[in-house]
């Protein structure tokens, strides 16, 4: 027993090491949370265009205000050595906060083009979330072609989903935007 015990320690062990290499998530002090991890691979721009697009929505320059019932986001960490990029959003009802981070890096033998990885997770004690975690993230680099407001750049990109069950893309745009 004690060896099937060790095992299963050691395997569970070794699989947060892996998946924990690649995720960005900034953590969350309740026990149960929503959260969706993912990769966003934008193809025809390089990480300084996708992280100005991020950063600009963030800040809501040109008057850009979040498509997902309108929520307040706040950046609390610009790293630009590690390009990192941490920020929170307030639900637009002011109940929610939820806190979320962005990795970029350029791919290897492309001149424009980009790689991110990012995760939003609830900060409070949650199991559905109805896709917020998902537009959290979506909705700082979402496109014209999407219905999403746009600050300077409409970039192309394709999303490889990691942890993130809840992503209903129609749900990240509200009525009154449209």
């Amino acid at each position: 027993m004690k060896v099937v015990a060790g095992f299963l320690f050691l395997t569970s062990l070794l699989k947060g090491c892996i998946s924990g290499s690649s995720e960005i998530c900034p953590g969350s002090n309740a026990d149960k949370h929503a959260k969706c991890s993912m990769t966003v691979t934008f193809p025809s721009a390089n990480c300084s265009v996708v992280s100005y697009e991020i950063l600009s929505r963030l800040r809501g320059l040109n008057g850009w205000i979040d498509p997902h019932n309108q929520g307040t986001y706040e950046l609390l960490e610009e790293d630009k050595e590690r390009n990192q990029i941490t920020a929170s959003r307030l639900t637009g009802d002011r109940k929610y906060t939820d806190k979320f981070q962005f990795g970029l890096t350029e791919i290897d033998g492309k001149t424009d083009a980009c790689e991110v990885t990012a995760c939003s997770e609830s900060q409070v004690r949650s199991v559905i979330d109805y896709s917020t975690n998902y537009c959290n993230l979506r909705s700082l680099y979402c496109n014209s072609s999407d219905g999403c407001p746009v600050v300077a750049s409409s970039l192309e990109y394709e999303e490889t989903y990691s942890d993130c069950t809840q992503r209903d893309a129609e749900k990240c745009i509200a009525d009154s935007v449209h």
